[in-house]
């Protein structure tokens, strides 16, 4: 048979090849209708080998529309020749069942389609005749045949990656699951589920199971199956409606009432575990080990185990199947699973060791607190009782009788003066009973938005007149547009009030008071700066480490509690304080606060 105007039908061969707007398979059946009616064949079809080259998986004719098939090779006209990679003519009675006819070809000529050495498929030419092409036939079939190839091998290329996305896609899924969340639960539940969902799931279901050394088990966790449709007269939901992993609430207790023991003469569970691999079981009743519970519980269909690996321990096993679908197990699927189970054992082994730690620290906080606490305690409540057998019960009645004196004499009057400072020191006892009683119990903090240069404002409001008495100068150096922090401003006031009161008290008349604020950072974050600093002595250095410490003082009157509290707040809020001697003399302390807790 003479191809008619074959520079036509090359031309038109290479358009169709190099056609990218269009897809591989719509290129390869322009191809295959161009070969029939070129070569005058009733059909034409093209059957390509899956990527190993053991078996035919798609065949693209002329004749009919593209679509999957399984040809193993070596069986029929199109896999002898695609295995053997020559040519083959043959009857039309010796295809396979797959192969494409019209019902008239007396015969089947198929020719291999070959690129660098690798045979990636085969064309099949239906003739109605045994007239052998002629050797311009054949040389004209070839060229096509080199174009063909080079659109399978794009396909091939294209899917291979499209797969690999895919496959890196799923991983960094798994990923962000990993990094999600550090409750075991919840991990355990999102990685199943990453395992069973999307539209087809990699999975029908999947279990997890954890390792008890000490009690040599692997105790069932969580079970989750697919919300895939098994009914297959039922057509998939769109992914936009596509229906996500459910806990089914018995396939989940079934599981989560296993409990298998740690012996690979048992179960294959336990094999997989104690051998550390990757077990692909397809006929659990005839495998040996066979577990009769196991398989009572779970049914017979094949299942994959995935053994959980952190380091150089076991934590667990993956168990997969596709019990409600009936679909084999793929390769591919249990590759995925194999990197999966990678990542999974360090993120739940993380998991484990997190709550552990953080149990252990909770514990040694609460000792330590406790302790704390009762030290505290003991030591103020001897001091309150002292304090109150000494001045409680005749603090009211001073008190009382000195603002009734006040209201008998006149304000010009020595009585009426002697009655005010009476009054007076009734108050500092006051202010020094509230500073014990604040600091023996434990402060709640109402967190708020706070402006820290505000707060300083109203501390420095309350401090306005004993400031104005000792004529001091006030030197504020505020940042603009500092950001707020979260915390407890009534709090926080009392902290920079506390801190002006003692820069007050250390400093000789018109002395100088410098305030300055602006940004920082503490443990990584945002945080917000505040120094104050007076022009007093500074601070003796056999005294520094100990003027945060509760009832130290070096003043002649005070509970030296005023920077113990001072500490203690800012502390709640997650700062820090510091102090030092500046070099022109006085001492600066220096209060940092983080924005955010």
């Amino acid at each position: 048979m003479a191809v008619r105007d074959p520079y036509t039908i090359m031309s038109s061969a290479i358009r169709i090849a190099n056609a990218t707007e269009h897809s591989h398979d719509e290129r390869l059946k322009s191809l295959a209708l161009l070969i029939a009616e070129a070569f005058g064949a009733l059909s034409a079809t093209f059957y390509l080998l899956d990527n190993a080259g053991r078996s035919i998986v798609r065949k693209i004719s002329s004749a009919d529309s593209g679509s999957d098939c399984r040809i193993p090779g070596g069986q029929g006209i199109a896999g002898l020749c695609a295995s053997s990679g020559k040519p083959v003519r043959r009857n039309s009675a010796e295809r396979h069942p797959d192969e494409v006819v019209t019902g008239k070809e007396q015969a089947i000529a198929a020719f291999p389609i070959n690129c660098q050495g690798q045979t990636l498929g085969a064309l099949a030419l239906g003739v109605p005749h045994d007239d052998l092409l002629t050797d311009d036939d054949q040389d004209m079939l070839a060229v096509i045949l080199i174009e063909a190839a080079s659109v399978v091998r794009c396909k091939r290329q294209l899917e291979s990656v499209e797969k690999r996305i895919r496959e890196l896609s799923f991983l960094n899924q798994i990923n962000g699951v990993m990094l999600s969340t550090i409750e075991l639960n919840r991990l355990i539940h999102l990685l199943l589920t990453s395992l069973t969902s999307d539209l087809p799931p990699l999975f029908d279901r999947a279990m997890l199971f954890l390792l008890n050394e000490r009690a040599g088990i692997l105790q069932g966790m969580m079970g989750i199956t697919s919300a895939q449709q098994t009914d297959s007269s039922v057509p998939p939901e769109p992914r936009a409606r596509r229906r996500f992993p459910v806990r089914n609430a018995d396939f989940d207790s079934v599981v989560k009432a296993t409990r298998l023991p740690l012996d690979a003469s048992l179960n294959q569970i336990s094999r997989a575990v104690l051998e550390r691999t990757l077990l692909h079981v397809q006929h659990p009743d005839r495998e040996q080990p066979v577990d009769r519970t196991l398989m009572k519980q779970f049914g017979t269909s094949s299942y994959a185990v995935a053994p959980l690996v952190s380091q150089d321990r076991v934590v667990g096993a993956i168990v997969v199947d596709n019990r409600l679908t009936g679909r084999p197990l793929a390769g591919d699927d249990l590759g995925i699973l194999h990197l999966v189970s990678g990542q999974a054992g360090m993120a739940i082994e993380n998991s484990i060791l997190f709550h552990r730690l953080e149990e252990t620290n909770r514990n040694l906080q609460d000792a330590k607190e406790r302790l704390l606490q009762e030290e505290k305690l003991a030591a103020i409540g001897r001091m309150a009782a002292s304090i109150a057998h000494e001045i409680k019960n005749p603090l009211v009645s001073v008190g009382g009788f000195a603002g009734r004196l006040k209201r008998k004499f006149s304000p010009e009057s020595e009585e009426w003066l002697y009655a005010d400072v009476i009054g007076r020191e009734v108050q500092h006892l006051e202010k020094m009973l509230g500073d014990i009683l604040f600091f023996s119990r434990k402060t709640t903090i109402c967190y708020t938005r706070c402006g820290i240069n505000q707060i300083i404002e109203d501390g420095l409001a309350t401090m306005a007149v004993p400031l104005e008495q000792r004529e001091v100068v006030v030197d504020k150096r505020f940042a603009s547009r500092l950001p707020t922090l979260l915390g407890d401003c009534q709090q926080l006031r009392h902290v920079f009030t506390n801190l002006i009161s003692n820069a007050l008290d250390v400093m000789e008349p018109r002395g100088i008071l410098t305030i300055e604020t602006g940004p920082a950072r503490i443990d990584g974050k945002r945080a917000i700066s505040v120094k104050v600093g007076d022009t007093g002595s500074g601070i003796a250095p056999d005294v520094r480490h100990s003027i945060f410490t509760p009832f130290f003082t070096t003043k002649e009157k005070g509970t030296g509690l005023g920077l113990a509290i001072v500490h203690r707040i800012i502390t709640n809020h997650g700062g820090r304080i510091e102090v030092e001697n500046r070099p022109e003399g006085g001492a600066l302390f220096t209060v940092v606060l983080p924005t955010s807790p």
